[in-house]
C-alpha cells in the first residue's frame, strides 16, 4: 500500500517549486503540457484544457498532523487521504494563501502528468472530469489510459470510488469485456439494494405494476453502465431473486429492450436461453451434443458459459457458418482450438478461461481483428504472425508469459496490445513499445525486493500499489540493472561505498565519479591480492 510518505511529497514539491514559480512563473501561468496550462487569475486558481477553462473545484489537502502518520499506513490513493482529512479545508482557504495554493495544484499536476495520468494521485473528483476532458480534445494519453484508469480504480474495490464513478456514469464506457473482468468483485457494493428492491416489487401482495418499474430501473441502470452493458448486470441480478421469479424478469427486459439498437440482444438471448422455451424465434438455432445453446443472427454468435471442450462439435448450419464474424467461445473447457479454421471469415473472436496453450489454430483467420485470450495457459507468445489484420491482441492472466518477442513488429495494425497480470521480464529495445502500451509496464517483474526498497530510499516514492508498479519506478530499474550490469557492482557496494565516503555513488541511474574511482580501486586490489 502507498504510505503517507507518497502523499507528504505530493506536499513537498509544493514548497520545492514555490523558489522557482516566484522567478520563472511572473505572469502566474504554468503549462503542464501541450493540452493543460493553470492560470491564477482573480486570486483562484484556473484549468484550462486546450486553451479552454475547464472549471472544476479544487482544493489542497494539506492538514496531515504527524501525530496522525500512523493512520495512513494502508491508503492507496489520493481518495482514501481525503477521507481521513478534515474535509473544513474544502472551505478554509486562510490556511495557505491564494499564490501558494496555486503553486501546489501545479506541483500535483504536474506529478499528475508525469505519472501518465494516474488517477490514484488526484482526488477522483478531479482526476476523472479532467481525464474524460482530455479525451475529448484529443489528447492522445487520455484516450489510451481513460478506461484503463477506470477499470483500475474500480478493481480498487474503494465503495466511494466505486460509489462516484457509477453514479456519475463512467462505467458505460467500458464495453462488456472491460467491465465483465470485475464486476464479479464490485457487483454487492453496487447492486445489493437494487436486488432487495427488486424482489419487494416480484412479491408485493396486492401485485402492482413491476413492468413500469422495471422500465425505471432499466433506463437508469442504462445511464449509469450503458445499454451495450445490461447483460451484464440484468444477470447478476438474477442471482438474488427467487428463481420462481427468474423468467418474468427476463421476458420483461426483453420486451422493453429488444427495440434498442445498441443493446447486444443476441448475447441476452443466448445467456438466457432457457427462460424462453415457449418463444417463436425467427432464428437458427445453434446446438452442442445435441442441446440448444444458442441463436446465430446478424454475423453474431455467443457461446459463452456453455461447457464446450470441441470446437469441432458446434452444431451450426454450414451455410451460417461463413456468415459469422464475431464469435465469443469465452469461459468454456476449450484447450484445443483445432475446429476453429472452418469459421474463416472471422474478425473478432474471444477465448478467454479456457484452457488453450498455443494458437496454432488460428492461422487460418486471415481478416481476424480482435482477440481475446486472457486466462489461458499460454507460455509463449508466437504463432500470429501472419495476422495482418489483427489491430487488438489481449493476453492478459496468462501468467507463464514472460517474453515479448519481436515478431510483434510483423502485426502491422497492431494498435492495442495487453499483457496484465503476466510475468514480463524479458524485451528487447525493438519489442519495447509493447511493453511500454496500455500500461503493461506495471506487471513487470524482471526486479527484486531490493530493487523496491534502494529505490523508495533514495527517491522518497513508492514503487508500487496494490494495482501494480508505478511508471517512475520501471523506467529506473531498467536503467539500474543495466548499468549494474556494465559497471559490474552491487548494491552491497553502494551502501559499503556510501558508508565509506559519506558521498553519493549514485546520481539518478549513473555512476558519481567517485564511485567509479573506488570501483576501479576495488578491481585494482583484488588483482594484486590474486597476484
Amino acid at each position: 500500500m502507498i504510505k503517507i510518505q507518497f502523499f507528504l511529497w505530493l506536499l513537498i514539491l509544493i514548497f520545492v517549486l514555490h523558489f522557482n514559480f516566484r522567478s520563472t512563473v511572473p505572469s502566474k501561468e504554468f503549462k503542464i503540457n501541450t493540452y493543460i496550462k493553470l492560470k491564477f487569475e482573480g486570486g483562484r486558481t484556473n484549468i484550462y484544457v486546450k486553451n479552454r477553462i475547464f472549471q472544476q473545484c479544487m482544493y489542497l489537502l494539506l492538514n496531515l498532523r504527524v501525530d496522525q502518520i500512523e493512520d495512513y499506513e494502508e491508503i492507496d490513493s489520493i481518495d482514501e487521504a481525503a477521507e481521513k482529512l478534515d474535509r473544513t479545508m474544502e472551505r478554509d482557504h486562510g490556511i495557505i494563501s491564494p499564490e501558494e495554493e496555486f503553486m501546489g495544484h501545479c506541483s500535483n499536476l504536474q506529478v499528475w502528468a508525469e505519472n501518465g495520468y494516474d488517477t490514484r494521485i488526484l482526488h477522483r473528483n478531479l482526476a476523472f472530469p479532467l481525464l474524460k476532458r482530455l479525451t475529448e480534445v484529443g489528447d492522445p494519453l487520455a484516450k489510451k489510459v481513460f478506461k484503463e484508469e477506470i477499470a483500475i480504480r474500480l478493481g480498487s474495490k474503494h465503495p466511494t470510488v466505486i460509489t462516484f464513478l457509477t453514479q456519475n456514469g463512467y462505467l458505460k464506457y467500458l464495453n462488456r469485456e472491460e467491465l465483465e473482468v470485475i464486476f464479479n468483485e464490485i457487483s454487492p457494493t453496487i447492486l445489493s439494494g437494487i436486488t432487495d428492491e427488486l424482489i419487494q416489487q416480484l412479491e408485493h401482495q396486492p401485485p402492482i405494476n413491476f413492468g413500469n418499474h422495471l422500465r425505471y430501473l432499466i433506463q437508469d441502470l442504462s445511464r449509469k453502465f450503458g445499454v451495450q452493458n445490461l447483460p451484464i448486470l440484468i444477470n447478476h441480478l438474477l442471482r438474488g431473486i427467487p428463481e420462481n421469479h427468474k423468467e418474468n424478469l427476463i421476458k420483461q427486459s426483453y420486451n422493453f429492450l429488444k427495440m434498442n439498437r445498441k443493446f447486444p440482444l443476441i448475447q441476452f438471448i443466448n445467456e438466457n436461453i432457457k427462460y424462453f422455451d415457449d418463444f417463436e424465434f425467427e432464428f437458427d438455432f445453434v446446438k452442442y451434443h445435441g442441446k440448444i445453446i444458442g441463436i446465430f443472427r446478424d454475423k453474431q454468435l455467443y457461446l459463452c458459459r456453455q461447457k464446450i471442450k470441441n470446437i469441432d462439435d458446434i452444431e451450426i448450419l454450414e451455410e451460417n457458418i461463413i456468415r459469422i464474424e464475431e464469435l465469443d467461445l469465452s469461459n468454456n473447457l476449450i484447450s484445443d482450438i483445432k475446429g476453429i479454421e472452418k469459421f474463416s471469415n472471422l474478425k473478432y473472436l474471444k477465448l478467454d478461461n479456457n484452457q488453450v496453450t498455443n494458437v496454432e489454430g488460428l492461422k487460418h483467420l486471415k481478416d481476424l481483428h480482435t482477440l481475446y485470450l486472457r486466462n489461458n495457459k499460454i507460455s509463449e507468445i508466437k504463432g500470429f504472425e501472419n495476422f495482418t489484420s489483427l489491430n487488438y491482441l489481449d493476453l492478459s492472466g496468462n501468467s507463464k508469459i514472460t517474453e515479448i518477442p519481436d515478431s510483434l513488429n510483423n502485426i502491422p495494425a497492431l494498435k492495442t496490445f495487453k499483457l496484465w497480470n503476466c510475468s514480463i521480464r524479458k524485451f528487447s529495445e525493438a519489442s519495447s513499445k509493447f511493453f511500454w502500451m496500455n500500461q503493461n509496464y506495471r506487471f513487470y517483474s524482471g526486479y527484486t525486493q531490493t530493487d523496491k526498497i534502494y529505490y523508495e530510499k533514495t527517491h522518497k516514492n513508492k514503487s508500487s500499489s496494490t494495482n501494480g508498479l508505478f511508471k517512475q519506478f520501471v523506467v529506473w530499474v531498467i536503467k539500474i540493472r543495466k548499468i549494474m550490469k556494465e559497471e559490474k557492482f552491487t548494491y552491497s557496494e553502494i551502501e559499503k561505498f556510501e558508508i565509506e565516503t559519506t558521498q553519493n555513488a549514485l546520481w539518478w541511474v549513473r555512476t558519481t565519479k567517485s564511485f567509479k574511482l573506488w570501483l576501479n580501486d576495488r578491481a585494482q586490489m583484488r588483482i594484486t591480492e590474486f597476484i
